[in-house]
């Protein structure tokens, strides 16, 4: 009804008087998407109300025009500046990581649309844990776009949870403790020295401090140099190996304390006349004088000569 009555008038007014030429001007001017039951002529982009994909009062989204500064916006498609930075449309990218372009965030209070520092002690950047080291997000200070680096805070006997960028509270498991802990009873301790892997190179094992260090059967020229503490015939050992006939450094058997095999000299234990009988003792060489079997390595004292016995070789 309001339609027909609205193209009625219209076209009295096409032959009125000069006299009522003001109200036809009126009629001329009435905005038709107002007009109930004008379906075919409303604009939702000039209605004066946020509504379908709008990011402000007609403006913003897929279909209306691109917002002014401080409008709110999604992307900077939004906006005519070309950026959108809080969720209004500024004046610039306004990306730094301690600036802002709505006066609520920024340190000056300056109304929205305008990108500037933001507040003091505002928190920027993000939680990260490293090496057994977490550090805080960083805060700004007002004046400069800058993140200041967060407090920084060792992770002590835990470890980096890469999930929480934070430390580990406690453990269920090894690989949630220090480099060198081990997890036990939820809490993490220092491994027994010479104890390998738990972050170390295959190569090196831990010592008595939580540092990595050489491994048992790696060359060493003194103790300081082993996982273990112990340096023995130029390797580290697992153990002091200061009995006689016994070495670190056997073939097949590096950093294990062993014995020396059957017929080996140890110079620094054996005499001149005794070799090792592959059990940890010295005794009496081949062709030395002896009175019982258990005197020679051979273990056969030759009753006929009183002398002990060759070494058999062994089977291939």
């Amino acid at each position: 009804m309001w339609k027909n009555q609205y193209l009625l008038a219209m076209a009295l007014c096409a032959g009125a008087l000069s006299t009522l030429g003001m109200g036809c001007e009126l009629i001329a001017t009435v905005d038709r998407s107002r007009i109930p039951g004008d379906d075919g002529v409303t604009d939702g982009c000039a209605d004066g109300t946020k509504n379908g994909e709008e990011t402000d009062i007609d403006c913003g989204g897929p279909t209306c025009p691109q917002c002014e500064l401080a409008k709110a916006c999604t992307a900077k498609e939004d906006c005519a500046s070309g950026f959108c930075a809080d969720g209004v449309c500024c004046n610039a990218a306004c990306d730094a990581e301690c600036d802002a372009c709505t006066a609520a965030l920024k340190e000056s209070g300056e109304e929205d649309g305008s990108c500037g520092p933001a507040k003091a002690e505002s928190e920027c950047g993000e939680a990260t844990c490293s090496e057994g080291v977490q550090t805080a997000r960083g805060t700004c200070d007002g004046t400069s776009v800058e993140c200041a680096p967060g407090e920084e805070t060792s992770c002590e006997t835990f470890a980096c949870d890469p999930e929480a960028n934070a430390c580990f509270s406690e453990c269920s498991e090894d690989t949630q403790c220090a480099k060198c802990h081990v997890c036990d009873a939820e809490t993490c301790s220092l491994a027994p020295a010479g104890t390998p892997g738990l972050g170390c190179e295959d190569d090196q094992a831990c010592d008595a401090a939580g540092e990595c260090k050489a491994a048992n059967g790696q060359e060493c020229t003194e103790a300081a140099d082993c996982g273990s503490g112990i340096c023995v015939d130029g390797v580290c050992c697992d153990t002091a190996c200061d009995s006689a006939c016994q070495a670190c450094n056997v073939e097949g058997s590096a950093g294990t304390c062993s014995n020396v095999p059957l017929g080996a000299e140890d110079g620094m234990d054996c005499s001149d006349i005794n070799v090792c009988d592959g059990e940890g003792a010295c005794k009496l060489a081949e062709g030395q004088r002896c009175a019982t079997d258990d005197e020679c390595a051979s273990g056969n004292c030759l009753g006929t000569v009183f002398t002990c016995d060759e070494i058999a070789t062994p089977d291939p």
